[in-house]
């Protein structure tokens, strides 16, 4: 921390009140046409169901006699097919009532079902409760159309598998990613018994909550007995057509990578067994390609060496440590070799025996993000300084920047993360690896999730790259592969630049939608032209980069989060146009020179160098805060960050915005300390919540600041920071996470008793408390098209932050913030998740000292009694 930051530090966060949740009021949502028309059709709907359901039954028990003849390998005794329900009032885990499980939750509606009673004897009598309108059928309107398994292929399938799928060939052997639900029917706990619930004595109640907490351990015993069964059928099925798990890791073959709701691996498989599993083994959910690492973007000639005579100090002995995940580090290179943790490093590239060096030719990769961590802007080339944090290298990708096909990637980061945390307690890892073709919408695949359970387990933050557009095809396989549409192709198209990166082509790749992790993307360094080539930089200095992949993230959560440094291309008016990489485009990094070469140049671009400068920023707050949870870090980070000038000058469309900055660049400065004009308020400590609690935070506003005489833009920002269990066969953070969370705050003009009467339902406000007060104009708010941005919101993610300008009078004595917590996929009341919670105030004027008055102010607020409250 610099002189400056030192003298304006974050400040604790005073906790004030909180509260459980009361019962939300009654009500649901409105039933769409599709279901009224259902609900007055009868005997039309009913029997449409129910010649679904029969012709289901019957052609799987032809498909079993036929398969008994042919001796093919047994199948789980569980009929699959499809459902569509109506997305918007039916729950897809309530067709447990229906005697089926439930799969997988895709988009609009559709459900991949199972169910182990071949007649579907409950769903048939509902279906017939329905059409003489008895009891017990109530719902079934709402299941708008159920499809037999042979559509399974389009539901199942990657994009990159579909597109093949008609060429498999019986005796080839494929290699394949798979996920399996194993679940069971039974997806949630029984309904914890409150002591409201008419118990005639507690002792009553006591005996209830005792039986519940059986029945619970219970229900985890036997998602564990279905995953531990699942896995054996799929092993034996797969085997039978020369199948094996092929996850090789340190030489060993790991099984697979497990979740609360799933498990992923990869195989090698035959196309007739392929075929087999997508259309019968009902458990399957997930079948893909596996990813191709995305190409790198670098300079097109050798650059010229540069002396550097700068000399490189060791960290302190407890300075954070980060994980570079990439394809090794010249660990002797001088610019590194002081801040490398050799005895830490590993190599999980199968059949190589060059140890862990740097082997990607024209200057490596790992070795530059090793670099960017260390040195985010320039690189001194004289002079001593030293290092901000260790590094430690895991080396994943081999020479010509693959990642091996026996290598399951979910399995890789599990014990990469096992190893350098679970061992050496590192909690930051920089990952500037994706796939190469945009993220699939319908669920978190299972590298993502992954990195999500992983972060959800450990207090770890991964940095994660948000993926380069290409600007050339590859091979694999032999066949020519070109995994989106090329830079050149856009602009050829006409679609002129930034237009182009935000169309679907353009979507960020595996893993950057991962709900946890930080994803960074990048933006231009340097304005470039040249008037003798007639070429110019596509991008501006500032503006996102020509090559950045965009958001919005999986389910409309806000991606990437933030920006950095990339740089950019140049373009010529050439068809097709010709695309370079000179030095003014380029970063200024560290390269490796063991195939020769400077030390150090400016000769690369993408994000994933832009992803280290930010891991620079959260090394610095480990360093700072080394008590505090990567929560917080990830918060200050985002907090920090900032929309460059010309979003606001040029009037740009604010949605189109986040799509392609996050919320903008972040500033070190800012994320470890204040300003006289700024001030920065932490929630200091392990904070945790559990649904249908509410956390009430309070800052406490000086009289001069707030008098009706003062007219100052004071810009308010406020970033929460959580994290929750995930299940990867569910959709939207509702059913994606145990708990979601999000944060409310006080209204304009607000005061504090007003908003403990709004959002505590039993809190006793003085009857004479002013009633009046609009919202701030946020630019995101908690809903979509609530706030300045449209069509997007900041409640989807778990990295929630807000900003606005509000006029000094509108501000009352205090400023409340209330964190609420709300039930996901886990209904167990004990269920808890942290979250970190960070709010700023700052000054418009630079002139006006900010932070010294309302320091000052900020007393010691007594937590008060547990109250019920109303969401």
């Amino acid at each position: 921390m610099n002189d400056a930051n030192r003298s304006f530090p974050h400040i604790e966060l005073k906790f004030s009140t909180q509260g459980k949740a009361s019962p939300p009021p009654g009500g649901g949502r409105k039933k769409t046409a599709q279901t009224q028309a259902n609900q007055s059709d009868r005997w039309g709907h009913g029997n449409k169901l129910k010649g679904s359901v029969s012709g289901i039954t019957s052609d799987w028990q032809g498909m079993l006699s036929k398969r008994k003849q042919e001796q093919k390998p047994e199948l789980p005794d569980a009929v699959p097919l499809i459902l569509q329900i109506d997305p918007t009032i039916f729950d897809a885990d309530e067709l447990r009532k229906y005697g089926i499980e439930v799969i997988a939750e895709l988009e609009d509606g559709y459900i991949l079902g199972a169910s182990a009673d071949a007649e579907f004897t409950n769903l048939q009598g509902k279906i017939e409760s329905f059409i003489k309108a008895e009891t017990g059928g109530g719902k079934v309107p709402e299941i708008w159309d159920i499809l037999d398994g042979s559509k399974r292929p389009e539901y199942i399938l990657s994009p990159e598998l579909k597109e093949c799928w008609g060429e498999i060939k019986d005796n080839e052997i494929y290699i394949v990613d798979v996920g399996i639900a194993c679940i069971g029917e039974k997806s949630q706990l029984k309904e914890h018994p409150k002591a409201e619930d008419h118990y005639k004595n507690p002792e009553n109640h006591i005996k209830a909550v005792n039986k519940w907490i059986d029945d619970r351990d219970l229900t985890y015993q036997q998602w564990d007995d279905i995953k531990s069964q699942r896995e054996d059928e799929f092993n034996c099925f797969i085997h039978e057509y020369q199948g094996e798990l092929i996850n090789i890791i340190d030489g060993e073959t790991t099984t697979h990578s497990k979740l609360p709701d799933s498990f992923s691996c990869r195989i090698s498989i035959s196309g007739k067994g392929l075929r087999d599993l997508v259309l019968n083994f009902s458990y399957v959910f997930d079948v893909g390609l596996p990813d191709h690492i995305h190409n790198i973007l670098s300079a097109e000639k050798q650059p010229d060496d540069i002396e550097v005579s700068f000399s490189l100090e060791p960290p302190d002995l407890n300075a954070p440590r980060v994980c570079i995940i990439d394809s090794g580090i010249q660990e002797q290179h001088p610019l590194l070799q002081s801040a490398i943790i050799t005895n830490d490093s590993r190599s999980w590239v199968p059949n190589e025996t060059n140890g862990t060096a740097d082997l990607v030719e024209n200057g490596g990769h790992g070795t530059r993000v090793a670099g960017a961590v260390l040195y985010p802007n320039l690189i001194p080339t004289s002079g001593r300084e030293q290092a901000v944090c260790w590094l430690q290298n895991a080396r994943v990708l081999d020479k010509k920047y693959h990642l091996s096909k026996a290598i399951f990637p979910p399995a890789l980061i599990s014990k990469i993360v096992n190893f350098y945390h679970g061992e050496r307690g590192t909690k930051i890892f920089n990952h500037s690896i994706t796939g190469s073709t945009p993220y699939r919408t319908q669920y978190m695949s299972a590298w993502a999730t992954e990195i999500d359970n992983l972060s959800w387990q450990h207090d770890i933050l991964f940095v994660v790259a948000a993926g380069n557009l290409p600007v050339n095809g590859w091979f694999v396989d032999g066949r020519f592969v070109k995994s989106r549409l090329l830079i050149q192709d856009h602009l050829q198209n006409g679609e002129p630049y930034p237009n182009y990166l935000l169309s679907s082509s353009c979507r960020l790749p595996n893993p950057a939608q991962s709900f946890q992790a930080l994803t960074v993307g990048s933006v231009s360094l340097q304005t470039f032209r040249d008037i003798s080539s007639n070429s110019k930089s596509i991008a501006q200095k500032d503006y996102p980069s020509s090559f950045s992949c965009s958001g919005l993230g999986i389910w409309d959560s806000i991606k990437p989060e933030v920006v950095e440094y990339g740089g950019d291309f140049v373009t010529d008016e050439g068809s097709p146009p010709l695309l370079t990489t000179p030095e003014a485009v380029c970063l200024d990094l560290v390269r490796s020179t063991l195939y020769g070469g400077p030390l150090a140049s400016r000769d690369g671009i993408g994000t994933s160098f832009a992803a280290p400068k930010v891991a620079h920023i959260a090394a610095c707050l480990a360093a700072e805060l080394p008590n505090e949870s990567c929560l917080l870090y990830r918060a200050l980070i985002v907090q920090s960050a900032r929309f460059p000038s010309w979003v606001e000058s040029e009037n740009f469309d604010l949605y189109s915005a986040i799509r392609l900055l996050g919320y903008g660049i972040p500033n070190l400065d800012r994320a470890l300390g204040g300003s006289s004009n700024r001030i920065t308020l932490i929630a200091r400590g392990e904070r945790t919540i559990v649904a249908r609690q509410v956390h009430v935070y309070e800052v406490s506003l000086p009289t001069e600041l707030r008098s009706p005489g003062e007219d100052q833009d004071i810009r308010v920002e406020v970033t929460l920071s959580y994290k929750a269990q995930p299940r990867r066969t569910r959709r939207a953070r509702r059913k994606y996470l145990s708990t979601w969370l999000d944060w409310d705050c006080s209204k304009k003009g607000e005061v504090p008793e007003r908003f403990r009467d709004r959002l505590l339902d039993e809190y006793d406000a003085p009857s004479d408390i002013e009633k009046e007060g609009k919202r701030f104009n946020w630019v995101l708010d908690k809903r979509k098209n609530w706030g300045r941005a449209r069509n997007v919101s900041r409640q989807e993610g778990t990295l929630q932050k807000d900003w606005t300008i509000v006029k000094s009078y509108d501000l009352r004595e205090s400023f409340c913030i209330a964190v609420v917590g709300h039930e996901g996929w886990n209904n167990d009341p004990e269920a808890n998740v942290p979250y970190a919670l960070v709010v700023s105030f700052e000054a418009v004027n630079m002139n006006i000292p900010l932070y010294t008055s309302i320091a000052n102010v900020q007393v010691s607020v007594e937590v008060e009694s547990e109250i019920s409250i109303q969401i």
